[in-house]
């Protein structure tokens, strides 16, 4: 019978092996790509991969983990900017380039956003509420209208990140265009 310490160790193996074929399955085939495959490219049974992954948002949720506490970071570190109508854009650029990469993120990420209780739930509304304070300080600096919610820059955000998915337009441009229909008239 193996030590303990040799099943965690093999247990973080896997966990590594898992994410790595995930991350390549969904750049190729989006977040909807077999959870089954990603197994077989593991050489693990896919019961190991719910194992570790209870569902296949708890594996999206470890993907990009790091890249949506980066976000709610850097919104927190703007927060308070001398240009703060810039700030916006950019935070919302960043996101747009994290949202973009896989196929179906964006909407996964729309959804984690209004499903309580989803594995991505919390540290989506998280990123959220601090990418909030950014909209807002525009808001008050007179470069973004009143009427827009948060909710509404976000939901904008997803869909251009999804747009540029699908045209050789630079997925920047977009969201500047997005953000400049939002300026007061």
């Amino acid at each position: 019978m193996p030590r303990p310490a040799a099943r965690r160790a093999d247990a973080r193996h896997n966990r590594e092996l898992i994410l790595e074929a995930a991350d390549a399955a969904f750049r190729r085939d989006g977040v909807r790509a077999s959870l089954a495959e990603i197994a077989r490219t593991c050489g693990i049974a896919i019961g190991t991969l719910y194992k570790h992954f209870s569902t296949r948002e708890a594996l999206l949720e470890a993907l990009i983990h790091d890249q949506v506490a980066g976000l709610r970071e850097h919104a927190e570190r703007r927060t308070g900017s001398d240009t703060p109508y810039e700030a916006l854009i950019e935070w919302l650029q960043e996101f747009g380039r994290c949202a973009s990469a896989y196929q179906g993120l964006a909407e996964s990420i729309l959804s984690a956003a209004v499903t309580d209780g989803s594995d991505m739930h919390a540290a989506v509304q998280c990123m959220r509420t601090a990418a909030g304070s950014l909209l807002t300080e525009a808001q008050r600096s007179g470069a973004i209208r009143l009427d827009v919610t948060p909710a509404e820059v976000f939901a904008l955000a997803c869909g251009a990140g999804t747009a540029s998915r699908y045209t050789t337009t630079d997925p920047d441009r977009l969201l500047r265009l997005v953000v400049d229909g939002l300026a007061p008239r």
